[in-house]
């Protein structure tokens, strides 16, 4: 985990992001990284293919470090942060905090947590939100989400696309546009928590 913002933890709730797709817009607006095959959520995960770390530092640096945010990145980081503590989570094997950092988007994001593992990316992401326990967790590949759904308590939402649409997903996955879709329903729940706490106040 690379830590980006050391300093105490305010008492907010936690979410992880996916990276590409959510934050990181893919070349010319085609995301063709999206799997529309679900997994057999059963099954054993498959092995990765691991490349070497210089091959992926170098791979991935002409993959990604051309690619820009996608146009809510910033201000709907911005929404999220005063809401929730962000925790990056993403199925690459070299960090983006580099490429956050010249976007100017890094003091949004608490930590980042990236695949160094032998896992595939939803296995790994389901790893990896089983140990952080977020309140809710945002992807934009179907296949990930449906498996995330299925295997955990998290609440799942799907960052839109048109490639992760038309399928058949878990009920309790919600679709949302942008990221200030979710910052709206986290404002939501936390006037309704305080709500509820001022009701429980009241004297019987």
């Amino acid at each position: 985990m690379d830590l980006l913002t050391p300093g105490e933890l305010a008492p907010r709730p936690l979410v992880t992001l996916d990276f590409d797709g959510v934050i990181c817009s893919p070349f010319f607006g085609l995301n063709y990284g999206i799997h529309r095959s679900f997994l057999d959520d059963s099954a054993p995960p498959e092995p990765a293919s691991v490349p070497r770390p210089w091959i992926s530092r170098i791979v991935d640096h002409l993959r990604f470090d051309l690619r820009c945010p996608l146009p809510d990145a910033a201000t709907g980081l911005e929404a999220l942060a005063g809401l929730a503590r962000i925790v990056v989570v993403t199925g690459r094997r070299t960090s983006p905090a580099g490429w956050l950092r010249r976007h100017h988007l890094d003091e949004y994001i608490e930590s980042i947590t990236i695949n160094r593992g032998p896992l595939k990316s939803p296995h790994f992401k389901l790893a990896a939100l089983e140990a952080i326990r977020p309140l809710a967790h945002v992807d934009d590949d179907p296949r990930t989400v449906q498996l995330l759904a299925r295997r955990t308590g998290v609440d799942m939402y799907l960052r839109d696309w048109p490639r992760n649409r038309n399928l058949r997903y878990e009920p309790r996955i919600t679709r949302i546009a942008t990221l200030h879709d979710l910052a709206a329903r986290l404002r939501a729940l936390r006037t309704a928590n305080q709500l509820q706490l001022d009701v429980n106040r009241r004297p019987s």
